[in-house]
């Protein structure tokens, strides 16, 4: 993947930046999803809350965009359960594509999530990346970035962790310390995770959007969390959703 880290950190990083950030515009306003966790019924300072699946929960910490686009995929789920069953093969055709679609491949992910289905997204994603590298150096990163969550999802923080697509500090991915900053909480290192947060909120900062993404980048960022703390709130409820989640899995085995 030499090559394509050269190219971001080359004479090119503005527009490296923004390949990388245009399908995932939804990282402009990582904490839009705030409203999603705050209870507007009660006065005083707003209190975050849950919601119903890990990938929404990590769809607000992305952003407004990604938070909206997953709940309206939860309720179609539970509208139409077979969408979920679909998932899996639906992803396996997606990987098939000559240029598979990013966002699409997200959602689809998600979906997975939804369905309790993380080992085999898991396994799924590992060989699509395997494969990938094997001449679609761009394609790999997104995957494995893919990867990276729904092994945060299946609780595997660690493995999570040492995903090549998170080690990458040269390029301008506002996801590398977003993942990072969730994992490292999840392991109780809360040095790292401030640093990661920081990291991340710097580029989100930074980043420069093309005129036609300006508009929705400021709107996102108004409603955005600006502390720490209540980062740290909504990723340990992320993260005694994931331990109920394993021991559910672990009953019907």
């Amino acid at each position: 993947m030499g090559s394509f880290f050269n190219y971001l950190k080359g004479k090119s990083t503005q527009k490296a930046m923004i390949v990388i950030a245009t399908p995932f515009v939804i990282f402009a306003g990582i904490f839009m999803g705030y409203w999603a966790f705050t209870n507007h019924h009660r006065k005083g300072k707003p209190k975050i809350q849950r919601l119903p699946t890990r990938s929404m929960s990590i769809g607000a910490l992305h952003g407004g965009r990604l938070a909206l686009q997953r709940l309206v995929d939860y309720h179609e789920a539970h509208d139409n359960a077979a969408s979920l069953h679909r998932a899996e093969t639906e992803l396996e055709d997606l990987l098939k594509e000559e240029q598979p679609n990013l966002m699409q491949l997200q959602r689809t992910v998600a979906k997975l999530e939804m369905s309790g289905k993380e080992e085999e997204a898991v396994a799924i994603l590992e060989q699509a990346v395997e494969n990938a590298q094997k001449g679609k150096q761009h394609e790999a990163y997104e995957i494995e970035m893919l990867l990276a969550e729904m092994l945060i999802y299946k609780g595997d923080f660690e493995k999570a962790l040492n995903c090549e697509c998170l080690k990458h500090e040269e390029i301008s991915d506002a996801r590398r310390p977003l993942y990072k900053a969730i994992i490292y909480i999840m392991l109780g290192k809360y040095e790292q995770a401030k640093k990661c947060w920081g990291d991340f909120k710097g580029i989100q900062r930074n980043l420069q959007w093309p005129p036609s993404l300006k508009e929705s980048h400021q709107v996102d960022t108004a409603s955005s969390i600006n502390h720490f703390k209540e980062f740290e709130k909504v990723v340990k409820y992320l993260k005694d959703d994931i331990h109920e989640a394993q021991a559910q899995r672990m009953a019907q085995n």
